[in-house]
């Protein structure tokens, strides 16, 4: 099946906060000195994509992870969507993952697990498939970018592959989403996806990633 899109989903960089387990959730903090290198090297990595769309997460870190990768795509505007926000922690937001172990999960101001992945599949449909519905017919696929979060990009994934709109290709195992991960996903003519990478990190030395994240439950 003739590829239409082909989708480059990119985690953002480090932020103290991911190096000291504090749960970020929609606060907008920033990269660090590793988190900015991160983003360099991906950018690096990535400059040879002819990314004609980009969307990012309205956050800072996700934003000036899109920005060092857009450094290379001078023509390509870059779409900043809340909707590719990360979860809305509510009350744990700022305090550390031994905090959400000794709470709970019980805060009401918490975005439901089931609403954040709703509103991940919403954006999906929206931006990716009835966006590139819309698009001249080619022969080649359009390359489109999209800088958000390690639960979102987990949430993503995880709702498409369960509501059969994706599935992954052969040896592509859904696991941990690292800062500054690559994740490709190839939609068809048909609407469909196929996960043919998920969170690469071979341009990073993995002695500098931190190996959790404390947004994701």
């Amino acid at each position: 099946m003739p590829v239409l899109a082909r989708v480059y989903i990119v985690r953002h960089g480090e932020t103290q906060e991911n190096k000291d387990g504090v749960i970020q959730g929609q606060l907008d903090t920033v990269l660090n000195k590793v988190g900015l290198e991160q983003a360099r090297i991906v950018g690096e990595k990535l400059r040879s994509i002819p990314f004609e769309i980009a969307f990012s997460s309205d956050l800072n870190r996700a934003a000036k992870t899109a920005e060092a990768i857009l450094a290379h795509h001078p023509g390509v505007e870059l779409q900043k969507k809340v909707e590719l926000r990360e979860r809305f922690m509510g009350e744990l937001q700022g305090k550390t993952e031994m905090t959400k172990m000794q709470v709970g999960l019980g805060d009401r101001k918490m975005e439901s697990g089931a609403f954040f992945a709703a509103r991940a599949e919403t954006w999906w449909l929206k931006d990716i498939l009835d966006g590139t519905a819309l698009l001249p017919t080619r022969s080649d696929p359009y390359h489109i970018l999209v800088t958000t979060h390690g639960g979102f990009i987990g949430t993503l994934t995880r709702s498409l592959i369960h509501g059969r709109r994706a599935s992954c290709a052969p040896g592509v195992v859904v696991q941990r989403c690292l800062n500054t991960s690559v994740t490709i996903i190839d939609v068809d003519h048909t609407r469909l996806g196929l996960i043919m990478q998920w969170a690469d990190t071979s341009h990073l030395n993995s002695s500098e990633t931190v190996e959790e994240n404390a947004d994701e439950i």
